[in-house]
């Protein structure tokens, strides 16, 4: 009796059975798709995905039963699942990309055209993909016009200088930058802070490291965490040979978040 309990234990959590499990799961949540019954779909595929959480397909599948059922936050979530666990899985990025492009908020449709960019990279002749990738941009730069268009004072400056950027036009947009802080009525309020780590950025691009010395430390003295403000002030006192202080602001930055790769390789 105990061989044949230890026996079905065995055999009850083999990877196989599990697997088979799992597609049995599948194959009750196709069947409730095709009858209709997306949330009866959507529960007999999260139970293959509880059996097995690491094979697309299932995620794949969960997404297109969310999407009939106008749950396009969840379908854009299990789509965005699917391309990572499958990077090369030409689903995955058609069912984020569609619920992302059903979804309100210029920050969702601004992901989907980098999903579905990057669907691009390992599909680049697909039409289906470019056609969405089409729509999607097309509906994220009407969003993002209106956005600008609203923008007034400091905001529209900042947005103006970023634009110049963006094409690494620094030394236009570091003046810009300057209007847009000094329209700023708090110097301490997040979107000062905003723009003087975005000025120091731009004279960093230029080797102007005491400026961009200036600018972290300004940011610092509101946001002491600022994570890019410490890196930025760290590499600008390398570069003045402020070995010590730099060495300090990186270890900050690792005590935050040991994983930031740029902060690991200046130690």
């Amino acid at each position: 009796l105990a061989f044949w309990s230890v026996l079905v234990s065995l055999v009850s959590t083999h990877p196989f059975s599990k697997m088979s499990a799992a597609e049995a799961k599948k194959a009750e949540g196709n069947a409730a798709y095709k009858a209709g019954d997306y949330g009866k779909a959507v529960e007999a595929y999260s139970g293959a995905i509880e059996q097995d959480p690491q094979n697309h397909v299932y995620y794949s599948n969960r997404s297109m039963a969310y999407f009939a059922m106008g749950k396009y936050s969840e379908a854009a979530e299990d789509g965005r699942q699917c391309t990572n666990l499958d990077p090369k899985f030409l689903k995955g990025y058609h069912r984020a990309g569609n619920a992302l492009l059903h979804l309100d908020g210029i920050a969702n449709l601004k992901a989907g055209v980098a999903l579905v960019e990057k669907g691009l990279m390992h599909f680049p002749e697909n039409a289906d993909l470019k056609t969405l990738l089409t729509n999607v941009r097309a509906r994220y730069e009407s969003m993002e016009s209106k956005r600008k268009a609203g923008l007034t004072g400091a905001d529209a400056l900042k947005e103006e200088a970023n634009d110049l950027f963006k094409k690494a036009s620094f030394e236009e947009a570091i003046p810009k930058y300057t209007k847009a802080l000094e329209a700023c009525a708090d110097k301490s309020s997040e979107l000062a802070v905003s723009i003087m780590n975005n000025r120091a950025a731009c004279n960093q691009q230029l080797s102007n490291f005491n400026a961009v010395i200036d600018d972290t430390t300004a940011v610092l003295e509101v946001d002491p965490d600022n994570v890019k403000a410490l890196i930025r002030r760290a590499l600008a006192l390398e570069a003045k040979e402020r070995y010590r202080i730099a060495l300090a602001d990186i270890r900050k930055v690792l005590a935050i978040n040991p994983s930031i790769d740029i902060a690991n390789r200046a130690q």
